[in-house]
């Protein structure tokens, strides 16, 4: 494995070189050829447009095991989707460490804390609500005593593994800018969501009103075959774009769902998702979501919620 992608990064950062010109950055080059395949614009790849983009380049990837080997190096958070951006901060970061010219993109961030952790929020909401919950899942890795806290070498070595982009200089101007009691730790859950934020009172009630509609006996608990006899992915912006199958998207959603469970390590089965983790996930989903109105009429679609009123008050007449 590692034999394969030495010689693959080798072989990418040759062909980039040749085809840079001018002013045009090696960094330039590869996200245009990647952007070209993401044919929905949100900056991810799945491992066929993956294969595409390195043809693109100029790299045949010679066998199906190779790619999906390849793939799985770089998809990290193992969503089934690689942020380029990530991936091209990963690849020239590492040719900096061994003298390269080029620095990660968040090297050229400034060393305010405070910008780094703007920059953080953005990088996280950019792969959505996987994004977040696959750094906190790092942060339960890190965390061997199990004290919901991290010090600062494991505050950098979560934050590294995940790859981010920053450098180490940058990680721990992260870790001192959270570190708000100076105590030495950083509670990972108040550091999550601090930089998730809180959700609007306007989603926060659509996000309830789903959970109770699917909560018929008020128990607090869906369970899962609940939740896959509902849900309802056809206006997902994937699906709509044909990247993504309707199963699919279910299958993320509730894989979501159980590495979420993993991480709160609650007493609830793990066939069914409490209130706590349907709401979290949302507050997840939330952040790389601008609009009051796309998020409820995303969750109004997703659950049905319009249809339900539109039977009751049938009902009614």
């Amino acid at each position: 494995m590692d034999h394969l992608k030495t010689s693959f990064e080798r072989e990418l950062k040759n062909k980039l070189s040749e085809k840079t010109k001018g002013a045009q950055s090696e960094e330039s080059v590869m996200r245009k050829a990647f952007k070209y395949f993401d044919l929905n614009d949100n900056g991810t790849v799945e491992p066929d447009e993956f294969a595409k983009a390195i043809e693109k380049i100029g790299i045949q990837i010679p066998t199906k095991a190779d790619l999906n080997t390849l793939f799985n190096i770089y998809d990290l958070d193992k969503s089934g989707t690689l942020d380029y951006e990530e991936f091209a901060s990963v690849l020239f970061s590492k040719s900096s460490m061994h003298g390269g010219a080029r620095p990660a993109t968040a090297s050229k961030a400034s060393s305010d804390p405070e910008q780094l952790a703007e920059l953080l929020k953005q990088k996280l909401a950019s792969r959505g609500g996987r994004g977040i919950i696959g750094l906190a899942r790092q942060f339960k890795i890190m965390d061997d005593d199990n004290s919901k806290s991290l010090c600062k070498s494991e505050f950098k070595k979560a934050m590294g593994d995940f790859a981010l982009g920053f450098t180490p200089e940058q990680c721990s101007a992260l870790f001192d800018y959270f570190d708000v009691d100076k105590g030495g730790s950083v509670d990972y859950d108040e550091f999550l969501r601090a930089i998730r934020g809180p959700m609007s009172q306007p989603r926060k009630s659509v996000v309830a009103d789903a959970f109770k509609k699917l909560d018929k006996d008020g128990n607090g608990w869906i369970d899962i075959n609940d939740v896959r006899g509902v849900y309802n992915a056809k206006k997902h912006p994937d699906v709509v774009s044909g990247k993504k199958t309707e199963d699919d998207i279910l299958k993320e959603f509730l894989a979501t769902f159980e590495m979420a469970h993993s991480i709160r390590n609650n007493d609830a089965p793990n066939y069914v998702v409490t209130k706590e983790e349907f709401t979290e996930y949302y507050n997840m989903v939330s952040c790389s979501i601008d609009e009051d109105r796309y998020f409820v009429q995303m969750i109004k679609t997703a659950w049905g919620i319009d249809e339900e009123a539109k039977k009751q008050m049938a009902s009614t007449k």
